[in-house]
């Protein structure tokens, strides 16, 4: 159980393998508070409240004393692993090392991009604009449809012809058709154009309520005719609805405008 409890404990949060000297400089910023010393270094108390919020979801002063013996044990065994990495000259893998840098980075930029978002946040204005923006999607008209899928284009052509010469749209589906509609008749329901192929959607754009295509509409699927039954206007969500949605579009927009305004005052230079 503990060995198991230890291996989810690496999964949440990898130890840094440290050398002496920086883990001696680096008290200052972690506290004097110790839980405790493993080979004779230090296990900052700040270190075992931030493994309890990664790994636990709640606070440490929170926890039960079982509990909280139990998180100091799981930290105490993530510190001897890391010391042994030491020994075993772990940390002079480029990988390691690699791996080690990558968390550091996006451990500081999450940390920036909290900050600046903290300190910037979305005004109902910025909520406003992207709900304006995504409206014509949000508003965008349903089609109820259906259609005879089969392999050919001649097969299409036929089937066409046919329907101009007075057949049953549903009753040749059934006939004629490929594919799972074929027994309902044809039966697609309700459908956006987003949600269907770019031919198939420029397709049902041009047909008229109660037309059926009046040429074969090529799909990855096969050869299609489609017949329009109705048009309805999908009823948009309004802000509120959609606010929480909208908050987290507009920071992922404040932080992709704060990038760009750094990378405007860097140098940086790219080598391939």
């Amino acid at each position: 159980m503990k060995i198991a409890r230890l291996a989810a404990a690496l999964m949440v949060i990898t130890a840094c393998a440290c050398s002496r000297e920086s883990a001696d400089t680096s008290d200052a910023t972690l506290g004097s508070a110790r839980v405790a010393v493993v080979n004779g270094e230090a296990i900052p108390e700040s270190i075992l409240r931030i493994y309890v919020l990664a790994a636990e979801r709640q606070n440490f002063d929170e926890m039960s004393p079982e509990d909280r013996a139990r998180v100091l044990n799981d930290v105490i065994g993530l510190k001897l692993l890391a010391q042994q990495a030491e020994k075993e000259g772990l940390t002079a893998s480029r990988t390691l090392a690699a791996q080690l840098e990558l968390q550091r980075l996006q451990t500081l930029a999450r940390a920036m991009a909290a900050e600046h978002i903290k300190n910037n946040p979305p005004t109902d204005a910025d909520l406003q604009a992207i709900y304006d923006e995504n409206l014509p999607r949000l508003a965008a008209e349903q089609y109820k449809l259906r259609h005879i899928l089969v392999t050919t284009k001649e097969e299409a052509d036929s089937v066409i012809a046919q329907l101009r010469e007075g057949s049953d749209f549903a009753a040749l589906a059934k006939a004629r058709a490929d594919g799972p509609t074929g027994p309902n008749g044809g039966e697609l329901g309700w459908l956006t154009a987003d949600s269907m192929p770019p031919s198939f959607a420029d397709a049902v754009r041009a047909l008229k309520v109660g037309s059926f295509s009046p040429e074969p509409v090529q799909t990855d699927a096969g050869f299609h005719v489609i017949l329009l039954d109705e048009i309805q206007r999908q009823e948009p969500p309004s802000l509120e609805d959609l606010r929480a949605d909208l908050s987290s579009a507009a920071e992922r927009k404040r932080l992709d405008d704060y990038i760009k305004t750094l990378r405007e005052g860097a140098t940086v230079s790219t080598q391939q």
